[in-house]
């Protein structure tokens, strides 16, 4: 893939829409949804249940504006990947304890890591967790693995369920607690720094992502998927390739937050419960901003899924309650707001579902600018869907790679790692044997 073509072109067709995808809707509404053409509303007010939720999977249905149906024409052909086939089959043995979702991304991530990390040796997992990856990497592929992690009850976890078991073999699974940092760690670095190196990190959370990358540049394989993109910096992680600066998006934290919401597999019990999330939210809103003026945007947060459930009235209560206001009104007045509220309630609703129509794109683009910035430092990149993302919806991988290993590195033995470190180390390092 020409990643710098696609940037540019996804860019292009970004841009000129980012006063709607780069704000809240609800922060600022009215004059936020004043930004989304008439003619899109209209068509969108002219939907049934089915339309909406075929609008919620990015589909158009009827005769839509033609700026909007060629707009997500363009942006599902620009965001349309390459999937990562075949599946590393785990035994019931094996996946023990694990998820459906954790079950599935490990058979797809072997999948993916056996015919392109032959010549790797050893590996490190950033925020490896109770080293369930470590461990089946080891084994299936004789790696010495290094699983870090800051999190020292999940690695107790993990040591517990290896050392129910005790077979002969060489140690080759080392648990190091520790968190992976911007500069110099010496205790780490090393085992980023090899051709026989590779540098693994499953869902590292916002700019942890590109500590990874930045640590690995030395290494021989590179595999990320990050998340979380809500918590990344501006401008410091976006963008991050010279020629990503070159074509930068005007990224606001809202932007980064829309990035999360890619999500088009909703069933049709998860939409309805989505609507009625956003009504119950949308309402309060216009009821506090009616009674409260003063108070500018205010924060309903999270509630109880029973609150959703429950009448208007119900939610409104908790919250108002929670927030230390009242608006001096009755139960019976709460539910009949919620009901006069309706039109505009639903308004949100459809900019909400237009503006979700950027968000895979978005997500794409800063992909795309830490994929160009590999390729920058020399590596071949690769950019696919890995996992069905009805069960992880973060799940597009970078996949980087430099050549083989040299003639040294293959007449070198593997190194088991800290080998070398001073007494006083021992305790940064915990090592096993797989199971």
């Amino acid at each position: 893939m020409d990643f710098q073509a696609r940037l540019e072109a996804l860019t292009h067709q970004l841009r000129p829409w980012s006063p709607l995808w780069s704000r809240s809707i609800l922060q600022g509404w009215p004059e936020s949804g004043a930004v989304y053409p008439e003619d899109w509303l209209d068509y969108c007010r002219s939907l049934d249940e089915a339309g909406e939720r075929r609008l919620d999977q990015g589909a158009l249905t009827g005769a839509p504006p033609p700026a909007l149906g060629a707009l997500l024409g363009a942006l599902q052909e620009l965001t349309a990947l390459p999937w990562q086939e075949g599946l590393h089959t785990l035994s019931v043995a094996e996946t023990q304890g694990l998820s459906a979702k954790k079950t599935h991304e490990l058979e797809r991530v072997l999948a993916l890591l056996a015919p392109r990390a032959r010549f790797i040796r050893q590996a490190v997992d950033i925020g490896g967790g109770m080293g369930h990856l470590a461990r089946l990497c080891a084994r299936t592929f004789g790696w010495t693995f290094h699983s870090i992690d800051r999190d020292a009850a999940l690695q107790d976890k993990g040591r517990r369920w290896l050392t129910r078991t005790q077979p002969p073999g060489e140690d080759t699974l080392y648990f190091i607690q520790a968190s992976v940092e911007d500069g110099v760690q010496p205790q780490l670095d090393s085992l980023f720094s090899g051709r026989d190196r590779a540098s693994i990190g499953l869902h590292t959370c916002g700019p942890l992502a590109l500590t990874q990358l930045r640590k690995s540049q030395g290494a021989g394989f590179v595999l990320n998927i990050g998340c979380c993109y809500d918590k990344l910096e501006l401008p410091r992680d976006y963008p991050v390739s010279r020629f990503g600066s070159g074509h930068p998006l005007p990224f606001t934290p809202h932007a980064l937050a829309l990035t999360t919401r890619g999500r088009h597999h909703k069933t049709e019990v998860e939409f309805a419960r989505m609507k009625r999330v956003y009504a119950w939210r949308f309402a309060f809103h216009l009821l506090s901003r009616r009674h409260f003026p003063e108070r500018g945007f205010v924060r309903a947060g999270d509630a109880p899924r029973a609150l959703y459930n429950s009448p208007f009235a119900a939610y409104a209560r908790d919250r108002l309650e929670r927030l230390g206001l009242n608006p001096g009104m009755t139960d019976a007045e709460l539910n009949a707001f919620e009901v006069s509220a309706r039109a505009e309630t639903r308004d949100l609703l459809l900019c909400h579902l237009l503006r979700d129509r950027f968000a895979r794109a978005l997500e794409v683009v800063l992909l795309l600018d830490r994929a160009i910035l590999l390729e920058e430092a020399g590596f071949q990149v690769e950019l696919l869907q890995l996992f069905d993302p009805r069960l992880s919806p973060r799940n597009l991988a970078l996949i980087a790679s430099r050549s083989g290993p040299t003639d040294i590195e293959r007449r070198a033995p593997p190194v088991g790692g800290f080998r070398d470190e001073a007494p006083h180390d021992a305790a940064f390092k915990t090592r096993h044997r797989y199971p």
